[in-house]
């Protein structure tokens, strides 16, 4: 079985090198979500967090022995917000339910016509949302397969559009310290965006995430690496975690090869079933701090 899950895994590793799409939408669902996730530069494909996994890996929503809600909250960049709901929870002793929502919006963008004028016509809006439900099952006393189906949709101004999406992950328990997990987010096909009276854009392509990495704890420690394919381009997302009591922890991340972001940083407030997260993200130039807080609650 073991030889089977390390085939699994180039299998995946391979389907990143040679299945990107080169052109994509909804840039909104691109964006970290979790502030645990986020703090620690993204590098989550093999890491066992329930409802906080699942967006990175639908397997790694595993081993949740209560229903856990997670709720955040990310102000990213300077008029744009993501709102997040994800939850999980064990259905029998090898199976678990998880699935969430994401909403992002841009308020108050400008529409100018074709002659140029320091007024705008008039202001629009923004708007992305996905649905997510997906399953987690432990295949044996190690390996972990999850998959999980889901809806895009997108508005802007008077054009919408919509289409589902499906995401599968692979998390290895090699030990009681290192995990090793794949996955790929977002497969779907391509959509278009129309107005009311027929006007419809060109084909956008599906945010297509694709995710292999690895983890380590060693007492109150934790590192993770991932290798990320996005947009035609390979990413290193680093990240580091360190209890320093049992009831708080800091971390920090950085993600490679990206053009306006890089470092991370995180920490967690943890008081009987409530665990209360911030994550920051500085952006070069002049695109300011994203700021996430996260409330997760286990029932």
């Amino acid at each position: 079985m073991l030889r089977r899950s390390i085939q699994a895994m180039i299998v995946m590793l391979v389907l990143m090198a040679v299945s990107v799409s080169a052109q994509d939408g909804l840039a909104l669902m691109k964006v970290e979500v979790g502030a645990r996730p986020t703090g620690m530069g993204g590098a989550f494909v093999s890491i066992l967090d329930g409802p906080n996994s699942s967006p990175y890996n639908p397997a790694a929503a595993a081993r949740t022995s209560k229903f856990t809600v997670s709720l955040s909250h990310l102000a990213y960049w300077s008029n744009i917000r993501i709102e997040t709901g994800y939850f999980a929870t064990n259905l029998t002793g090898r199976s678990w339910l998880h699935g969430g929502i994401r909403y992002a919006a841009d308020d108050n963008l400008e529409h100018r016509g074709i002659t140029a004028s320091s007024e705008p016509d008039y202001m629009f809006n923004l708007h992305d949302v996905s649905f997510k439900a997906g399953f987690a099952y432990q295949v044996t006393d190690q390996l972990i397969a999850g998959v999980a189906f889901g809806w895009f949709a997108e508005k802007i101004d008077i054009y919408q559009g919509s289409t589902f999406n499906a995401d599968l992950g692979l998390l290895y328990e090699v030990n009681s310290d290192v995990n090793v997990g794949a996955s790929v987010a977002n497969l779907g096909s391509d959509f278009t965006i129309s107005s009311v009276d027929g006007v419809e854009s060109a084909k956008i392509a599906l945010p297509v995430t694709y995710r292999v990495g690895g983890s380590y704890t060693y007492n109150r420690y934790l590192g993770a690496a991932d290798i990320v394919v996005l947009d035609d381009e390979f990413h290193l997302h680093l990240g580091a975690e360190a209890w320093l009591h049992e009831y708080f922890a800091l971390r920090s991340g950085y993600m490679a090869n990206y053009d306006t972001k890089s470092f991370t940083a995180g920490a967690s407030f943890v008081q009987r079933n409530f665990t209360v997260e911030y994550a920051f993200v500085p952006y070069s130039g002049a695109l300011g701090t994203s700021h996430l807080f996260n409330l997760t609650v286990s029932l």
